[in-house]
């Protein structure tokens, strides 16, 4: 059993208040966990991505190679966050992880940096896109898209700092519709299309060596298309009996999100030829117009806004843990571990939520969005690296990784290969996210002390 980690003095004052109100319940189950999975992996990124990736890849065969391979590093993934979740259950998510493997100060960067510089910026980006489809849907002007971001933000915020209940209900009933609806536009374009995209190609498609290029380019967005699964490890403290609950619900979450994108992507070149695929900016939109004429604008809205609520709602969800995470063990303000009646870290909430009501009432998030993909392959890797840790210093855990350690290995190549991808195409940007981890290490001396004894394992 992992010992839990107890720092002596710390800079933030830890919250008095009763252990009963200080603590999250575990009332989230089977169907909460993968309705929460895949409502927050189910995003925006479906609507837009297929369309880059045939456009760069040129035939049906290899669009769908480059899906299934990103399902298959997504599938990786999740099997180490599998045993990481197993191994912490608690609040906090890759916090928890890193904190354990390498120290609180190490832990300190991960859980600030991802709480806001991630996170917080992602739930400001999803409220406008939000927005953006709102305004579409409604035919109001765009000058209200900032305002209805701000307020789709606002809005499920206040849901879920009523409680546990009220946003595991919400997400729920909003991720369930959303599988309904999406499974509708697959079954109506199945029985109406003609097959039109599965014969032929671009006369652009790559030979030779270009292919493997064009299929590493074209896996860069089909990888952040799947990405959503990690953020369950944030709310693995309130989940029954995790030990059995967290794996199935990361790698069933997992499994039913790349049947559905193939089933998407399958639907697409069902009705449209390849060349008006790699040509579409919203390929759904121009599906449904095929099948339904000038309609199609409203429904595609309407679908794209049930999408990007679900995500929504399990973003506002689930950040808070990680400031609550961080405050439970000192490295936070005390307050942002308080809990309400409902089971909501409050002040966590607020905090989160008045912050991304700011970014997305802007409009100034878009270079911070980029900022947090990147701190995303940072952060994942650093996390899968404490993986190796924690199995050397305890042991088995009740659930873990088939194929060790080449999985984890695996899963840190392909990560570090973007990484340098990106790096190479935009030096600036990853230079700028490597000053925000090192911001806040920098804060982590004030935050804990350049005297404090840390672990014996940092």
């Amino acid at each position: 059993m992992l010992r839990p980690y107890v720092f002596p003095c710390t800079f933030f004052p830890r919250a008095h208040l009763p252990s009963r109100m200080t603590d999250l319940k575990r009332s989230l189950r089977l169907t909460d966990g993968l309705a929460m999975v895949v409502g927050m992996t189910v995003g925006a990124g479906i609507f837009r991505t297929p369309g880059i990736v045939a456009a760069r890849l040129g035939s049906p065969g290899l669009t769908f190679v480059v899906w299934v391979l990103g399902a298959a590093l997504a599938f990786l993934g999740a099997l180490c966050f599998a045993e990481l979740t197993t191994r912490q259950p608690n609040a906090a998510g890759k916090y928890a992880f890193v904190r354990e493997a390498f120290g609180p100060r190490a832990g300190f960067v991960v859980g600030w940096v991802e709480a806001l510089g991630t996170n917080g910026v992602a739930i400001a980006a999803i409220g406008v896109a939000g927005g953006e489809f709102l305004v579409r849907l409604a035919g109001w002007p765009p000058a209200l898209i900032a305002p209805f971001g701000a307020g789709l933000v606002a809005l499920f915020t206040g849901i879920n700092l009523v409680g546990v209940a009220s946003g595991r209900w919400v997400q729920n009933v909003v991720t369930a519709a959303k599988l309904l609806a999406l499974g509708g536009v697959v079954v109506i374009a199945f029985a109406r299309g003609t097959g039109a995209g599965w014969h032929g190609g671009l006369p652009t498609a790559p030979v030779g060596w270009g292919v493997w290029v064009a299929v590493a380019l074209a896996a860069q967005p089909v990888i952040w298309t799947y990405y959503g699964y990690p953020d369950l490890a944030k709310i693995a403290g309130e989940v029954v009996d995790p030990s059995r609950t967290l794996p199935r619900v990361l790698l069933g979450g997992l499994v039913t999100t790349a049947v559905l994108y193939l089933a998407l992507n399958a639907a697409f070149v069902q009705v449209l030829p390849l060349e008006r695929i790699a040509a579409s900016n919203l390929v759904a939109a121009d599906v449904m117009e095929s099948i339904v004429g000038a309609r199609a604008g409203a429904l595609v809205a309407g679908l794209a806004l049930l999408v990007v609520l679900a995500s929504l709602n399990g973003n506002v969800f689930v950040t808070p843990r990680v400031l609550f995470g961080l405050a439970r063990d000192g490295l936070a303000p005390g307050a942002f571990a308080r809990v309400n009646a409902g089971g909501t870290p409050w002040v966590a909430m607020l905090a989160i939520g008045v912050f991304a009501i700011a970014l997305a009432a802007t409009g100034t998030f878009e270079l911070l969005l980029g900022l947090a993909i990147i701190q995303v392959l940072l952060i994942d890797s650093w996390a899968v690296v404490a993986l190796f840790r924690l199995r050397a210093r305890d042991g088995p855990a009740p659930f873990s990784v088939p194929g060790f350690p080449w999985v984890p290995r695996l899963f840190i190549a392909v990560y570090t290969a973007l990484l340098v991808g990106t790096a190479r195409a935009q030096p600036t940007l990853v230079a700028a996210a490597l000053a925000m981890l090192v911001v806040a290490y920098g804060l982590s001396w004030t935050a804990i002390g350049a005297r404090r004894p840390l672990p014996p394992y940092l």
